[in-house]
């Protein structure tokens, strides 16, 4: 019996082969840096409108995760209003290729949004979503990504790079009281979700050989993933979470790129940034409200928007899709916003407190 534990570890709890995924001719390699490419959805303005001659990127969260297609189908709403929409697999994840683990680090991240955006190389909109804030807020300490971006936009931020959470309740843990759409995990998805050998593989320093990144990601399975981001839907809001169609999420990327991000420099633009910034919140988020707050502190937020029955997927449902879509466009088109202006920096502390 002494010897269950180690035979366990040692037999590979997923295939470790990946299946090939199916073909999508509008991916395009972009390669951005030190032997690094990303796999690029580009979508022209539309013929029958008038070119913005400017571009609207979206980085999404994680990290390890990717474009789904449920964010093609909103953000190519962008080019119908003139952009040249651009959308891209973070390195390791999705159709982008995979690395070494060593190689999902957070300013490899940023490294490679700073080569998208000089390769678009236009006045650009830069949107950054959950994980993807954080790789915004660092990519604007450089010069090189203030010189294009015109304005940002931040949608449920998660935790500013360099900042630990500490043991803080607003910043470890939910304090909206809109109950969001998780759903209870099948005995399929906990048996990945705590395999032994992911939970092993997930502790282990990057790069590690004992279980290989593609074994982790079979473990992340289509189930697994629709399970991770119910949570990111209002309670009863959900039915889109069936049109969900998954690729490949990457455990070991996400791992690697969130501990290095909390060794990354804090971002310090409330000076340096001149672009307006506008900060959406969802009311249903299950992230820790706290994390989004400090972002106050961190960047020139001239707008915020919170968004009644939508969860920390703003446009997970026709409702917020048509509320996301029209804020955006309101504030870079420089018109007042269609709801109040909230949070504020003064007003934060007690819009967490009200579980907002």
């Amino acid at each position: 019996m002494t010897l269950l534990p180690l035979w366990v570890l040692m037999v590979p709890a997923a295939s470790r082969h990946l299946p090939p995924l199916p073909e999508d001719p509008a991916v395009q390699p972009w390669p951005t840096s030190d032997g690094r490419s990303v796999a690029v959805y580009r979508i022209a303005p539309d013929a029958g409108v008038q070119d913005r001659q400017q571009a609207l990127v979206f980085v999404h969260g994680g990290p390890g995760a990717y474009i789904r297609n449920f964010d093609r189908d909103f953000f190519a709403g962008f080019a119908r209003e003139g952009f040249e929409v651009v959308l891209y697999d973070q390195f390791g994840s999705g159709r982008s290729p995979q690395g070494d683990g060593r190689d999902y680090t957070h300013d490899g991240n940023v490294a490679d949004l700073l080569a998208i955006l000089d390769r678009i190389g236009k006045p650009t909109v830069l949107v950054g979503q959950s994980y993807g804030a954080a790789i915004v807020a660092s990519a604007l300490q450089s010069p090189r990504a203030r010189k294009w971006v015109t304005q940002v936009v931040l949608t449920e931020p998660g935790k500013l790079p360099g900042s630990t959470p500490g043991l803080d309740p607003a910043l470890n843990e939910k304090t909206t009281r809109a109950p969001d759409a998780s759903e209870a995990p099948s005995l399929a998805v906990l048996s990945s979700m705590l395999a032994p050998r992911m939970l092993v593989g997930t502790l282990l320093p990057a790069g590690n050989l004992f279980v290989p990144q593609e074994e982790l990601i079979n473990l992340a399975s289509p189930a697994v993933q629709r399970n991770l981001i119910s949570s990111g839907y209002c309670r009863g809001s959900a039915d889109q979470l069936d049109r969900f169609q998954p690729l490949r999420f990457n455990p070991a990327a996400n791992m690697a790129v969130g501990r290095s991000a909390t060794k990354a420099q804090q971002p310090t633009l409330r000076e340096a940034l001149k672009a307006p910034v506008l900060l959406m919140l969802g009311e249903c988020s299950y992230v820790p409200r706290g994390r989004a707050m400090a972002y106050f502190d961190a960047m020139p937020i001239t707008r915020a928007q919170w968004l009644q029955g939508v969860g920390h997927i703003l446009w997970g449902t026709p409702k917020g899709q048509a509320l996301v879509h029209e804020a955006i466009v309101r504030f870079v088109d420089g018109k007042p916003a269609a709801l109040p202006n909230e949070p504020t920096r003064e007003s934060r502390d007690q819009f967490v407190r009200d579980g907002r």
